[in-house]
């Protein structure tokens, strides 16, 4: 069988990622190979990540233990009914997820893997888990759900995993009953065990003092008020106060069994207190991180005696299109396989939802390598004044030409598809409709227009998969806030979807960097730098992202603030 393209290249070019999603072409080949990988796989033992999704799958070879370095494994949607005992020898593993397979039990040496974070079992036929699973001490997250189990996995309220399991997703299985011991999870936060068969509910999950998001829909509880609560979507602090009181009351073994440990968090919050537990709690929310944002300073990172990046607002802009934000996102590897591609539908997909098609705000993104001084202007003049380069054009033309034009344009596929609504850049002309002032970004350098919001960039600053470094602005008309939370949800989802920085050896200042080649590091972290927005006397404005910014729900997400 002859070796696939992208494990050549991955081998040719010492990658430290291998993400390879199914097609026809692949399926055809996986059925030549008797349903198992090339063997050529398990030779890239410098694979950090290692991604098999959708391909046919049906056995993985003994031989996934020489990928010593692997963090993350996932092997979703495939035919997979058994793993190796060997997988459990790779002690790095961090991210296991086996969705969509076909898996009727585990290795039961997987408590070696004491270095899981996260491993997602969901959509197989799986009825019981191996008694070495309690050994899983670092596991924060667990997703079980869709399969065949008709009890509580007991496991998970003993030994050690017992201690970090933040996370846990039970629902669609066949499940009759919650032991009065599931209190043991004390830092349960999220707990989704519905489409099950429980009849009734332990008074032990009202013990669980972190339980913060439960959802107990269809069941067949017993209790009617109590299935009235949760189906009417009561608040969870009504149903979990309702289970403590009126659930199952816990039977005296369990309370025997459980004294020593229920002392810990005996019905009241104050015991939390106690540095052991707090020492665990601290600990468990670190174990959650899976990305860092970087949020380096003005001016830090820069050309040593180099200004910060500034933005400088006319009292024009003010009148016309008020609110502009930014920020310098630094060494991204958008050459990585799709990535280029995920990072342009990532820009349009929020300009659809959070940007409420651009009515709330707009997204551009420039080259910085086409932004040579740290200045940009940001404007408004009548339309006919100014001329830009738009993206995809060859040609300058002023603003209102280019509306102008568009608009025929528009007219035309009206006329020519008999239809009402037009789509892409068209369905935001009528944005601009009737403006005396049209706002736009200028280059200080030479006054090249780069940017036209809500319409289009320049093309002389759009950015290509070879783009390391740009420069994202969001500008709107509703309010500053709105701006923020467009940029804040645009690095979230970017840290999100693995948009991560990989900055050359030499500008690796801080302690997170290790002394690795460019080939060898492997990151989880997004360089993001401050841009200061300023009026035309150097009065400031607004400093994005400022210490009251990024404020993320999601405790995946680390910020750092660094000098």
């Amino acid at each position: 069988m002859a070796t696939w393209p992208e494990i050549e290249r991955a081998k040719v070019e010492k990658r430290r990622e291998l993400v390879v999603r199914g097609n026809e072409e692949l399926k055809k080949k996986m059925l030549e190979n008797d349903g198992e990988l090339p063997s050529e796989v398990f030779n890239l033992t410098l694979l950090n990540f290692l991604e098999f999704n959708d391909i046919g799958l049906e056995s993985l070879s003994e031989k996934i233990a020489n990928l010593t370095n692997l963090t993350q494994l996932l092997l979703r949607q495939n035919q997979l009914c058994h793993l190796p005992k060997s997988i459990c020898q790779v002690k790095c593993l961090k991210i296991l997820d086996f969705f969509g397979n076909c898996l009727t039990e585990l290795p039961e040496n997987v408590g070696d893997l004491t270095n899981l974070h996260t491993l997602n079992l969901s959509n197989n036929q799986l009825e019981c888990l191996p008694d070495s699973f309690s050994s899983l001490n670092s596991l924060a997250v667990l997703d079980i759900s869709q399969n065949k189990f008709k009890a509580f996995p007991k496991c998970l309220y003993e030994g050690t995993v017992c201690d970090r399991l933040a996370e846990l997703y039970v629902s669609h299985n066949e499940i009759e009953d919650v032991d009065d011991c599931v209190d043991k999870i004390v830092l349960l936060k999220i707990l989704d065990i519905s489409n099950n068969q429980l009849k009734e509910l332990t008074q032990g999950l009202g013990k669980c003092l972190k339980l913060k998001q439960t959802n107990f829909k269809k069941n067949p509880l017993k209790d009617r008020r109590l299935k009235k609560l949760i189906d009417q979507d009561g608040s969870q602090k009504s149903i979990l106060d309702y289970i403590r009181t009126k659930g199952r009351k816990i039977s005296a073994t369990s309370q025997a069994n459980g004294q020593k440990e229920s002392s810990l968090v005996k019905g009241s919050r104050k015991k939390l207190k106690s540095q052991k537990l707090i020492s665990a709690i601290e600990d468990e929310e670190k174990a959650l991180v899976k990305h860092t944002i970087d949020v380096l300073r003005l001016g830090s990172g820069e050309t040593p005696g180099s200004k910060p990046f500034r933005v400088i607002m006319s009292e024009e802009a003010k009148q016309c299109r008020p609110y502009i934000v930014g920020c310098v996102v630094r060494h991204l590897r958008l050459d990585r396989g799709d990535n280029f591609k995920r990072f342009i539908s990532l820009q349009t997909k929020l300009h659809d939802e959070i940007c409420e098609k651009r009515t709330v705000a707009t997204i551009a993104t420039h080259d910085m390598k086409a932004l040579p001084n740290s200045v940009v202007h940001y404007d408004a003049q009548d339309a006919t004044t100014f001329k830009i380069r738009p993206l995809g054009r060859k040609t300058d033309m002023t603003a209102m030409e280019l509306y102008e034009k568009l608009c025929k344009e528009a007219e035309h596929m009206r006329k020519e598809k008999k239809r009402s609504q037009v789509s892409g850049i068209y369905k935001y002309l009528s944005l601009l409709k009737n403006k005396e002032n049209f706002a736009f970004v200028r280059r200080d350098s030479d006054g090249c227009v780069i940017s036209l919001p809500p319409l289009t960039n320049c093309d002389v600053t759009k950015i290509s998969s070879t783009t390391a470094d740009l420069f994202i602005e969001v500008t709107g008309t509703k309010s500053l806030d709105s701006c923020k939370r467009v940029l804040d949800g645009l690095l979230q989802k970017m840290v999100e979807l693995r948009f991560y920085s990989y900055p050359p050896k030499e500008e690796r200042e801080h302690d997170f960097y290790d002394d690795s080649s460019d080939e060898d590091i492997i990151s989880t972290r997004l360089v993001v730098q401050q841009v200061r927005v300023e009026d035309d006397q150097g009065q400031i404005r607004v400093v994005y992202p400022s210490r009251t910014d990024l404020t993320l729900e999601s405790k995946e997400i680390k910020i750092e603030r660094v000098a």
